[in-house]
């Protein structure tokens, strides 16, 4: 939040309302000048609020670096100069009134009056971009998002203008800052696409270590305009790293891939997380979290992240009992138990425990409860050894040795628990109760069962690994299905029975998606050196820090693998951040034209030539990291028909260009090639309103005020002509 104040401090210094009273036409645009008004508004500032795309004329006049293409009714040319006719019939008239326009904008805005900037003649995204950059940022009445189709949908009202849109999303601002609550409402219309994956498309991703995506690379990014498979493709690669034999099997079945991939998704083996504008470091690493104790008071804990959480999972060593096959856990009863406090004088009991294959409960001191059989017969013999009940329906030392003693039987599985947050071993009873009174001077603890140790972990793992909540502090109490997540429990126990070997590969990887539309710096904070490969435990300079809430001493392992996807529509390559450039390598992935190639010819629409040329227009009119992705047009793989692919344009393709080119409808239908074709039905984007339907609305006198109105040709959709005519004239 810092880096974007200092972008707008940056801003007002360099272009103070004084500036700009005195500002000339070169100053306001130029070509190749990084320092115009104008440059300053779309790309220096594009971090606060954007309003790249479109055309120049956005800017009510710009400097031409060529004679002009063909002419445009709202458009008149100078000999170096362009305009918008409404503004004057001179460049000199025509930035006199775009000068005087933002000057009326930023007089509103410092009154407050947005109202009248609603009605200022300047188009919609520079006036309002402008009224956010002078606004009082203590006192905001601009959200820094400029699209009126997105405030509505932010305030739920489809005829929303602007000036109302902002003061109904302001209203519920409470004390954010003006840039993070603008973010989080952009964030808020998105969606994320994890499961939106297209079976048909497998056969182009089977092959990842060809395509330059190295199994044992520790951080990666897959990069990439929308629609090229970056998600997809992390499915892959994640299998490649935590279960390479089965993909090498199984990479050929898309759906088994998936499945597999959901199974070790769910069994924390492979983390998911998506980065966005209000994620932090609390999320990500640690943080405090307040919860109710049983005596309805409020207390802060703290909260491990995704990160630390995957970081603390592959740092464990499991031994497992070696003779142990696959274990079925139905029908078993399942204890969690606690072996002494981890912090407290009885510590000891727990490794006591693993050495002697048994686990003891200090409840019961040295009363021999064998010949109890229920709950009553063990208050009973509390009492005839002068311990005193008083309310037998809820002692809980009543209720553990009972639990212990008559409850618990041969089979069930008991997971031992490390606090509340982590546990550190599972057990198998392998024997009825026992009293042993020579433990009683050792430790005080002589109610034993002897047991199995099936898996010891060290260190401890976390409670999310096989948990669906915190676990309580009660030392012996049955988990049900509500508390431990069984298809875990049982995943734990359906592993290859492993004879050489006492340890289980603990490879991990968490996958974070959309990794460039967080805050880096705040998110990783200190840890962003630790990932480095030669920073981790273990590496040639390893490098720990002690965590500012938790003060644990912490380190990154060595086989934790971080994959990240990034947009490039989002955020190009060179505003990523460096210190993150420096630490992960990046993997380009675009469109690819020779899977579209696979697609059959439908009516005679050839998709790849379809598809590359909107791309290379695009690459003419913005640029390459806002092409279009191969992804759109998958599923004509197994659906090559023309209803299909009317479908694909009109929901995906066409908002798609809209976002991009900020509603000029013109530049939209120029990357469909609609300004080559002669024939207007076959156009996708066309005028709305006829020379003569404009007459019999509004007199023969009157004229259109700047941009015509488009509207989209449904026609068009349905016509194969019209898709074969964006790559043929």
């Amino acid at each position: 939040m810092n880096d974007l104040k200092a972008v707008w401090d940056e801003f007002l210094s360099r272009w103070s309302k004084e500036k700009v009273e005195q500002l000339t036409l070169e100053e306001y645009i130029d070509v190749n000048n990084k320092d115009t008004l104008a440059y300053w508004l779309e790309h220096k500032t594009k971090s606060l609020g954007s309003i790249r795309g479109g055309d120049s004329s956005k800017f009510g006049i710009y400097r031409r670096n060529r004679p002009p293409r063909g002419e445009r009714s709202h458009i008149k040319h100078g000999e170096v100069y362009s305009w918008v006719t409404r503004f004057g019939d001179t460049e000199e008239k025509a930035f006199a009134q775009v000068k005087n326009s933002i000057l009326q904008v930023i007089n509103c805005i410092e009154i407050g009056d947005i109202k009248t900037i609603q009605t200022i003649e300047l188009a919609d995204t520079l006036k309002w971009k402008i009224a956010f950059l002078y606004q009082d940022a203590n006192n905001p009445k601009v959200i820094n998002i400029f699209k009126r189709d997105m405030l509505r949908d932010a305030c739920l009202d489809p005829t929303g203008d602007f000036s109302d849109l902002y003061k109904d999303l302001l209203k519920k601002r409470g004390d954010k800052h003006i840039l993070q609550y603008g973010y989080e409402i952009w964030n808020s219309l998105e969606k994320e696409e994890l499961d939106n994956f297209d079976i048909s498309a497998e056969h182009y991703y089977e092959n990842l270590s060809e395509e330059g995506i190295v199994p044992n690379t520790l951080n990666t990014i897959l990069y990439g305009p929308p629609g090229t498979g970056k998600t997809y493709t992390t499915i892959n690669k994640a299998l490649q790293i935590v279960a390479p034999d089965f993909y090498l099997k199984n990479k050929d079945d898309r759906e088994k891939l998936k499945c597999r991939f959901d199974e070790l998704l769910n069994n924390n083996r492979i983390g998911f997380v998506t980065f966005h504008q209000s994620f932090s470091y609390e999320d990500f690493v640690e943080g405090l979290k307040a919860s109710t104790t049983e005596g309805k008071q409020i207390s802060y804990d703290v909260e491990d992240g995704i990160f630390k959480s995957m970081c603390n999972s592959a740092s464990v060593k499991a031994t497992v009992n070696t003779e142990q096959q696959a274990l079925d856990i139905s029908n078993r009863k399942i204890w969690k138990m606690s072996l002494g406090d981890t912090s407290g004088e009885d510590a000891f009991i727990y490794q006591q425990c693993i050495e002697n294959n048994y686990v003891l409960l200090g409840y019961g001191y040295d009363i021999d409860f064998s010949n109890t059989s229920n709950r009553k017969e063990v208050i009973e013999t509390f009492r005839t050894n002068e311990v005193i009940i008083d309310k037998e329906s809820s002692d809980y030392r009543v209720t553990s040795v009972n639990n212990f003693k008559n409850e618990m039987s041969i089979g069930d599985l008991v997971v031992i628990s490390d606090g509340n947050r982590k546990f550190r071993a599972i057990a198998e009873i392998t024997s009825d109760y026992i009293f042993d009174e020579t433990l009683v001077s050792d430790s005080g603890y002589s109610q034993v069962r002897k047991v199995t140790w099936h898996r010891v972990y060290e260190p401890s793992l976390p409670v999310d690994e096989l948990f669906k909540k915190n676990l309580s502090q009660m030392t012996l109490y049955r988990l049900y299905g509500a508390t431990i997540d069984l298809d875990k429990l049982q995943g734990i126990f359906s592993l290859p029975s492993i004879e050489d070997k006492t340890e289980i590969s603990n490879d991990r990887v968490l996958i974070i998606d959309e990794i460039n539309r967080g805050n880096i710096s705040n998110i990783f904070g200190e840890l962003i050196t630790l990932i480095e490969p030669s920073k981790r435990s273990g590496g040639t300079e390893s490098l720990s820090v002690k965590l500012p809430y938790s003060k644990e001493t912490f380190s990154v392992p060595s086989n934790l693998h971080i994959i990240g996807t990034m947009n490039t529509a989002d955020k190009s390559l060179a505003q990523l951040d460096i210190a993150l450039r420096r630490r992960f390598e990046f993997v380009e992935m675009m469109t690819n034209y020779e899977l579209l190639k696979d697609i059959p010819n439908i009516e005679g629409i050839n998709v790849a030539k379809l598809v590359k040329t909107m791309n290379q227009r695009i690459e003419l009119l913005y640029d390459r990291e806002h092409t279009i992705g191969h992804s759109f047009f998958l599923p004509l793989l197994g659906n090559p028909s023309l209803q299909l692919l009317a479908e694909i344009f009109e929901l995906q393709i066409l908002p798609l260009l809209e976002e991009y080119f900020f509603e000029d409808w013109e530049r939209v239908g120029q990357v469909l090639g609609d300004h080559l074709k002669d024939n207007h039905e076959l156009r996708f984007v066309i005028e709305q309103f006829g020379n003569s339907e404009i007459a019999e609305l509004m007199g023969d006198d009157w004229e259109v005020p700047g941009i015509q109105s488009y509207c989209r040709n449904q026609k068009a959709f349905k016509n194969p002509q019209a898709y074969i005519g964006v790559y043929t004239r």
